[in-house]
Formats: structure tokens, sequence, C-alpha cells
């Protein structure tokens, strides 16, 4: 099950309004909002989560030409709706972070009960799109309180009346008590591990005392370079000088609660909503299934009780889609999220069915070409000689296809380098080059990142192997993979010294 980011917690021209409780999905330039609230809400939604992103670009110095896969964002009615997708009940969960075969996502109720009323599913969503940021574009080590501090630091950053966002406001949310439970800085930024530091609210105060000062801006750079290219933290904290100092300038920083914060005005483009569509009836009635989808290889899965819970959470949402489909049985998106959901269950019979009809229906429907793809060469593997390089041939040739259709998809991607690599043939450099591709457009797909360094490992460039596999080994949020993949790194570490190669480069 892949870890999931969780808190307790349009060209459009003049279209007219669609009716309310009608889903709709509004296409902006970085996501795809999937909502059934009012135009005007729907609008609203689209300029904070663009002016968001422009912020990350500000804050981070991200050109805006650098295009990744949409996000899709799922306005769901409740706090409810998110707990059925996690598979959980009055968990307080205000919101996730997700990726899957069909890409990333985000999902946000629309109303929520909260007690808190400075935690709110508008900052649950800041703070999970933040997640999905850093690993886009910055898949590399961080300490757990940076990774969540961060994360805070955007948050809670506040849309102003005059349309501005305030940058660094104070995260009221994480209430008073930062100073009482402070981890000092001796420990916090030399140690690996540090189970009783607030990852959130010692961590979102230690990263604003970090950004706000061009100095200490400048040191926790190179201090999280040097984490980067392999150093200890120990070691890496020596950029800072005297600690005990830098504890004290600290602790009067959060005590004095006068936190800077910078008024700043996103520019984003207009219309923000580029195209909008009303969803198929199909579409619609399957975002509860969409929303908990999961396609992660239950075998990285180590204990046996979550292994069995994830199983049985699977199971139940494909036969929840398997009974919606007898009513939609030649909807594209319907078969699609069929053959997606079949495919990841094993089940290749039915997976084969379900786009062998879509495919009648949508013959140039790219992801379909790669489904299919990829079933042609799980079937190669079941035979020999001629007929195998046959079939890994037709796989190729799919792909190719797909590629050619959409080149920025990352199944077709993933495809091609499966034509090679499940046919048993050595991929060529182009496919562990399409392979790569993937990996950067689905950051936070374990599967396909694991895929590239098991291909890397059985290559020998163990170095390169270590700093794509870093991300979900050193990932500071508990997951049931996370420790197969640290079991798997501390195999590489050993391999890569034997070898005689320096340490891992930045990733």
């Amino acid at each position: 099950m892949m870890a999931r980011f969780a808190v307790v917690f349009a060209l459009l021209l003049f279209t007219p309004s669609l009716a309310f409780a009608q889903w709709q999905a509004a296409q902006t330039e970085h996501f795809i909002i999937y909502s059934k609230s009012p135009r005007d809400r729907v609008e609203k939604l689209a300029e904070r989560v663009e002016s968001y992103d422009k912020l990350l670009r500000m804050a981070t110095t991200i050109p805006d030409d650098v295009q990744p896969v949409r996000v899709r964002i799922y306005e769901v009615d409740s706090l409810e709706d998110v707990d059925r997708a996690l598979g959980e009940y009055k968990s307080g969960i205000a919101g996730f972070y997700d990726s899957n075969s069909l890409g990333p996502f985000l999902v946000t109720p629309r109303r929520a009960d909260v007690e808190d009323k400075y935690f709110t599913p508008e900052l649950v969503l800041q703070h999970e799109y933040a997640h999905h940021f850093m690993l886009q574009y910055f898949p590399a080590v961080y300490p757990e309180w940076y990774v969540e501090g961060f994360a805070e630091l955007i948050g809670s950053s506040k849309m102003l009346d005059d349309g501005r966002i305030g940058y660094g406001m104070p995260a009221k949310q994480r209430g008073h008590e930062i100073l009482a439970n402070w981890v000092p800085l001796q420990h916090a930024l030399t140690k690996e591990e540090i189970n009783d530091l607030d990852p959130y609210g010692q961590g979102w105060a230690m990263t604003h005392f970090f950004t706000f000062d061009k100095n200490r801006a400048k040191l926790f750079r190179a201090y999280l370079a040097a984490i980067t290219a392999g150093k200890s933290p120990a070691d890496a904290a020596k950029v800072f000088g005297d600690l005990g100092a830098l504890n004290l300038e600290a602790r009067r920083y959060v005590g004095g609660g006068a936190f800077e914060y910078r008024p700043v005005k996103p520019e984003i483009k207009h219309p923000v909503i580029q195209q909008i569509r009303s969803l198929s009836d199909a579409e619609a009635a399957l975002i509860p299934e969409t929303i908990a989808f999961r396609d992660d290889d239950l075998n990285w899965i180590l204990k046996t009780t979550v292994r069995e819970r994830e199983s049985r959470l699977r199971a139940a949402n494909l036969k929840r889609l398997r009974s919606k489909m007898e009513r939609y049985p030649n909807d594209p998106f319907g078969l699609y999220l069929t053959e997606e959901i079949e495919a990841a269950q094993g089940n290749v019979v039915e997976a084969q069915t379900a786009v062998d009809r879509l495919l009648a229906v949508d013959p140039q429907n790219v992801r379909g070409l790669a489904r299919k793809s990829l079933l042609i060469s799980q079937t190669a593997t079941k035979l020999t000689g001629a007929q195998r390089s046959q079939k890994a041939a037709e796989a190729r040739r799919l792909a190719l296809r797909a590629n050619k259709l959409a080149p920025d998809e990352p199944m077709p991607l993933l495809a091609f380098y499966e034509s090679f690599h499940a046919t048993g043939e050595k991929p060529t450099t182009n496919a562990l080059d399409a392979l790569g591709r993937a990996v950067e457009l689905l950051p936070k797909n374990t599967g396909i990142r694991l895929l590239l360094v098991n291909q890397l490992e059985t290559d020998r460039r163990y170095a390169e192997a270590i700093a794509v596999l870093q991300p979900i080994a050193n990932d500071p949020h508990e997951s049931p993979i996370r420790d197969s993949a640290r079991g798997q790194l501390a195999r590489l570490q050993a391999a890569l010294r034997a070898q005689g190669q320096p340490k891992a480069p930045a990733s």
C-alpha cells in the first residue's frame, strides 16, 4: 500500500454554468478539479490551487514551463467520503494525497466538521499539494521535520482579501506548545531519527526560522545538500557552526511570536479554467472506486495483518466496481478503470476483456493501448522462442503507437520498457530512458520507481539505484513498503562498497 501523506484534520469562453450537484471536471494549467459544487466555487478553488502552485514555484525557483502530469483534485462531499476511500472509520483525516497508474491525486471534502477553526480542508489541501510538489521536483532525502515543516509553511500561508497570499503566516493550528516540547537543535539537526520531535509543530517553526533569513537560508541549503550527497546529519550540521548558539537563537525567534510573513501576489494565467466538461454517468458513479484504487505491489508489505487488510480493501473495491459496471458496460472511463483495477489484482483475463472492449469503443485511447501492451508483455512471459519474440514485438509496437499519440504520458513509456524487461530481453538504452522518464512523471508511483531501482541493480549501477530508491527508503512517513525498501537500500550500499565506487550522487 502506498504511504499516503495524510493529516488528521477554466480554454473556457462564457460556458453556461453547470447545474449544481452535477459532477464536472475543470482543467487548469496544473490540475483537473472534479467537483459537483456550483461553478463560482469551482472557479475559486481553481484560482486558489493555481495561486499556491505559483507560490511554490516562486519559493523554490521552479520555472513555469516545467509541466508535469496534472494533479487530479477530487472534492468529495464530506469527511465520511475521505474515510471510505481510505478504508477507515471516523479517522478525522481531512484529506490525502496519493498516486496510482491513473496519476497523482488529492482528495478534499467540500464540507468538514472540524473542532479547530484553524484546521480547515483548505489548509490540508495546501499541505498535501506541497508534499506532491516536493516529491515531483525535489525527490531527495530530507529530515522528517523538514518534510512536514515545509508543507505546514505552505499550508498555513493564507489567501488575503486583496488576492495576495500571506507566505509564512503563523501555523496557529499547531497550538502554543512548540517551545514546551522543543527538541534542541543540537539533536534535531544531527540525529538520524528523533522520536520525540513533533514534525508538524516544531518542524514548521524550524522551517520558518531557516526560511526568512538570508544567511540562515543559505546555511540550511548547504546542510540539505550535504545530507543528499550522503553525509550524516551530524557531519552536515557542521555548516551551522555553534549549534548551541543556533538553538538559543531559534528559541528566541519562536518565543518572540512575531513571525515575519511576506504578502506575495502570484501571477497566474487567465482564464484559470482552460476547459470544463460534465462527467459521464459512469465516471461520476465510479468516483468512490477511483479514489480508493491502489495498485502497489502487495508483496512489498511485510506485515501479514497489514497485507491481508489491504487485500480485503482492494477486493471489496473491485466488487463494487464490477457491480456498478453492469449498468455501464460500454463507458470508456468505466472500462479504463476496470482494466486498471483488474490488472492490479492480477486478473489478466478480466483486464484483457475490459481493454479490448475499450479499444473497440475508442481505438486511439492512449492508456488503453498502453495497458494492452503491458498485458501482451505479461502473456509473452509464458511463451518461448519465436512466439515470445513475436509477442514482445507486438507489445512494443502498441507502446510506441501510444507514445506517439501522447509523448509525455507515463504508461506508454512504462509499456515500452516492459516489452523488453517482462519478456526477458535486455532493455535498450532507450527503454531504460523511457522508464526513467516515467518515474519523473509519476514520482510517487512506487511500483514504477522500484522497477527502475531493480534494473539499475541488475546492471550493477548501484550508486544510481541508491539515489532512485532513497525517496522510498527514507520516506519520513511510516509506510508498509518502507522497511522492504530499507532492506534493499542496505544491500545496495553493501554492493556499492564492495564495488569500490564513490557514494551515490544526489537524486
